[in-house]
């Protein structure tokens, strides 16, 4: 790497003679503003790729960043723009553009915090400093090296300063003396009028009212022409209209008042007035001075009235602001976007859709037959289990009937000797034996008579014929019931229902007769028509929703369905613009957070 201040052959003769000196000044003056500054590195690159050159440093006599190739890299990509140093300090990286390009500046600015919020503010201040620097570079090679010596010094003043009303005032002060003017003023556009922000010499404007409109006015003057006005007092000004700066001569005395409006990107920001006597015209090497010092602070001023704006100003800027960029005459790919999301609402507003709810929904049988244990037992068989399909009368299951046939026997055997003791009495006349005797003998009847019905009973049968949707008596052989335990459950094949369950910010709109249509996870190619017959006002809740029951009945059965299948369910109810349908459910939240904030 070259010494301090070196400039690489072939780039100097493009540059100002100066540069060193104008750089060290305004790093200086940068340093300065920013207290957490630790040091400072203004690089160039050289003729060899990789390398760096050193034009100044701050402080004096720091050590410089190394300037190595991979430093060099990266002020070349300009990717990052901040390095973390790890020790709560951070390097920020300011690219200079330069003519020819070549020539770019490279700002190296450590840093002694990593705040965001702190990084935000010292950026946009190198940004500001950044742009006077390279406006001062990019003058023509043969420029007037006076011109610039009298310019940096008036913008470092400037610059020194902590807010908007600070600068202003700082400026035309500065202005009026070193201009010999009887009074300098500044004056920011605002709602297509300049109002007079700051007077020469005053930290507070006067409440002269005539005074502050006849200067605005020769303000207004120049901002709508967009030129500079000299009126000397003796003539009007050349290509232009003076009748304010005229009329402002008279009022005041003054014979010489010269206005030069400044702009930001094309946005008109204000004007400048300085008032001479009519013996002491202004010469263009003053107005080329005044010229190139607004060009400098104009983004400076722009940015410290937006940063002291409150929140409604500010957001008015930049409504403002969009929409002069957006009626401008450049902006294509704003003005497509724009346009682009015009027609997207108008098409959502105007064009219309089918309104549906959407909900989760399970096939039912519409009757469904339990079937419990008829008596106390023990499971036996099992001849069906869930999702067999059975007929009328078929066998599902049997308990064992084991005790059962014991206890006939028994009854059985307890008969036939009671019926020969009748006989013995009959034979004998004795006839209040026959009578007891007859009475037992009905009492076994009816007991045989009750095993034969439990006997009956063992073997479980299909009521009808359907599928079985519960049930599985395999896996419990052996075990006992009691009486009255379900042991199967039934559907019928050609009879279903479905069940919708419905969010309850979709409830209110759903009425029974209402149409709709049922897709399930088993039969995705195969849409089924559904009728709402029925809307339960009980909800219950299910992963942190509440959802009510909501019964449809199917318009054509399939004959694939079975009780238990699951799908979608959509419910339509009418007819209504497709961005109010996509957007309903943002609406009716934004409605309960304001009810809930507001209210």
């Amino acid at each position: 790497m070259g010494g301090a201040e070196a400039i690489p052959q072939g780039v100097a003769t493009s540059l100002p003679a100066d540069l060193a000196g104008i750089a060290r000044r305004w790093l200086s003056t940068q340093c300065g503003m920013i207290s957490q500054a630790r040091s400072a590195t203004l690089f160039l690159h050289g003729d060899s790729p990789g390398t760096l050159l050193t034009v100044c440093q701050w402080p004096d006599g720091a050590e410089a960043p190394d300037a190595t190739p991979e430093l060099a890299t990266v002020l070349a990509e300009g990717e990052p723009d901040q390095l973390g140093l790890g020790d709560g300090s951070t390097r920020l990286l300011k690219a200079i553009p330069g003519i020819p390009a070549a020539a770019a500046l490279h700002l190296v600015f450590d840093v002694s915090t990593n705040d965001p919020r702190h990084l935000k503010i010292i950026g946009k201040l190198l940004d500001w400093g950044a742009e006077s620097l390279a406006y001062i570079l990019q003058q023509p090679a043969g420029a007037d090296g006076g011109v610039l010596s009298d310019v940096f010094p008036l913008v470092a003043v400037c610059l020194d300063q902590s807010d908007f009303q600070a600068l202003t005032t700082t400026l035309v002060t500065e202005l009026a003396q070193r201009f010999d003017c009887q009074r300098a003023s500044i004056g920011i556009r605002q709602r297509r009028q300049t109002e007079v922000v700051a007077l020469s010499h005053s930290a507070r404007i006067k409440q002269d009212a005539n005074l502050l409109r006849s200067i605005s006015l020769a303000m207004d003057e120049a901002v709508d022409q967009d030129r500079v006005l000299n009126f000397a007092g003796h003539g009007a000004v050349e290509g232009g209209l003076d009748y304010a700066h005229a009329a402002l001569a008279r009022e005041t005395g003054d014979g010489c008042i010269l206005t030069l409006p400044f702009s930001y990107h094309g946005d008109a920001l204000g004007a400048i007035t300085l008032e001479r006597p009519v013996a002491t015209p202004f010469e263009p090497h003053s107005i080329e001075v005044l010229e190139r010092v607004l060009a400098v602070l104009a983004p400076v001023m722009l940015l410290m009235r937006q940063e002291e704006m409150g929140i409604l100003p500010r957001l008015f800027h930049s409504v403002r602001r969009g929409t002069l960029a957006l009626l401008g005459p450049s902006r294509y790919k704003l003005k497509l976007a724009v346009l682009s999301l015009l027609l997207l609402g108008l098409f959502l507003g105007i064009a219309r859709g089918d309104w549906r709810v959407t909900a989760d929904a399970v096939i039912e049988g519409r009757v469904q037959r339990t079937i419990a244990a008829p008596i106390d037992g023990f499971i036996q068989s099992a001849e069906a289990r869930a999702g067999d399909l059975v007929e009328a009368g078929e066998l599902l299951g049997t308990l064992d009937d084991s005790d059962l046939k014991l206890e006939r026997l028994k009854w059985s055997t307890l008969r036939q000797q009671m019926v020969s003791e009748s006989r013995e009495a009959v034979a004998q006349r004795n006839r209040a034996e026959v009578t007891i005797i007859a009475a037992r003998i009905e009492q076994a009847d009816a007991e045989l008579k009750l095993l034969d019905e439990q006997l009956a009973r063992t073997r479980i049968t299909a009521p009808f014929a359907g599928v079985v949707i519960e049930g599985d008596l395999s896996q419990r052989l052996g075990t006992p019931v009691s009486r009255g335990d379900a042991l199967f459950k039934l559907a019928p094949l050609a009879d279903y229902r479905v069940v919708l369950l419905v969010n309850e910010r979709d409830i209110a709109p759903v009425e029974v007769g209402q149409k709709g249509g049922l897709l399930l996870a088993s039969m995705p190619d195969q849409r089924l028509a559904i009728h709402i017959e029925r809307i339960t006002s009980v909800s219950t809740a299910e992963d942190g929703s509440n959802l009510f029951r909501v019964e449809a009945s199917l318009t054509e059965a399939s004959a694939g369905l079975r009780p238990g299948m699951e799908g979608v369910g959509k419910i339509h109810l009418g007819e209504a613009s497709l961005g109010w349908i996509w957007s309903r459910e943002l609406l009716a939240w934004l409605r309960l957070k304001t009810w809930t904030w507001w209210r």
